[in-house]
């Protein structure tokens, strides 16, 4: 039997004061990191960008690596809670895991920039309390997932010899739809994301 894991204990976002001016220079930050990557990005690059010279920008966020954590902290734990409300209001593991991939796939869409930080920048995290803050949401969001396929197994309409390759293999499904998915084609991220989870379900075997 799978063992269900218990959400994490949740601390919240960083201890940084969100204003509409210090969520326009997280969003373009964000979109710069994720557009010409983090080492190439400077301080003195975003403050051009929003406006700003560098010491006014400095009123705000006084180093790079604050602004990427926060980012970083804010993705997650918005993640996190965007799956975990959209898995809420199903009842059944199928519909449970469905939900998930699809929620997953519409945050990615409605915050590529900041999703896109998240996946290549996590690892990279250099100030402790918001690693710690990180990981946290990272871990709750993970269990929501494991927690439903836990569900699918004692409920008998899962047949999972190996539930965490299951949970990495629907996690990792949306991650790199990340990486190669376009707006301008065909299908939307949650079509592709409801896609995978019929794979997922039923297999391609006839």
């Amino acid at each position: 039997m799978v063992e269900k894991k218990p959400a994490a204990k949740k601390r919240g976002r960083p201890a940084v004061h969100r204003t509409p001016r210090k969520e326009e220079i997280l969003e373009t930050a964000a979109r710069l990191f994720a557009d010409e990557g983090y080492n190439s990005v400077s301080l003195q690059d975003i403050a051009d960008a929003v406006g700003l010279s560098k010491t006014a920008l400095y009123h705000y966020f006084d180093r790079k690596e604050t602004i990427l954590g926060t980012i970083v902290v804010s993705t997650v734990k918005e993640l996190s809670e965007f799956v975990e409300q959209a898995v809420a209001a199903h009842q059944s593991p199928q519909d449970r895991l469905t939900a998930f991939l699809e929620a997953q796939a519409e945050f990615f869409e409605q915050h590529q920039a900041s999703f896109q930080v998240l996946l290549t920048r996590f690892a990279n995290l250099r100030e402790p309390k918001m690693r710690d803050i990180a990981v946290e949401w990272r871990v709750n969001y993970e269990n929501t997932i494991r927690n439903i396929v836990h569900e699918g197994v004692t409920a008998g309409v899962f047949n999972a010899g190996s539930p965490n390759g299951v949970v990495r293999m629907v996690i990792s499904s949306v991650y790199w739809l990340a990486r190669w998915y376009r707006p301008s084609g065909k299908q939307t991220s949650r079509e592709i994301a409801r896609e995978y989870a019929e794979i997922i379900l039923h297999g391609i075997v006839k």
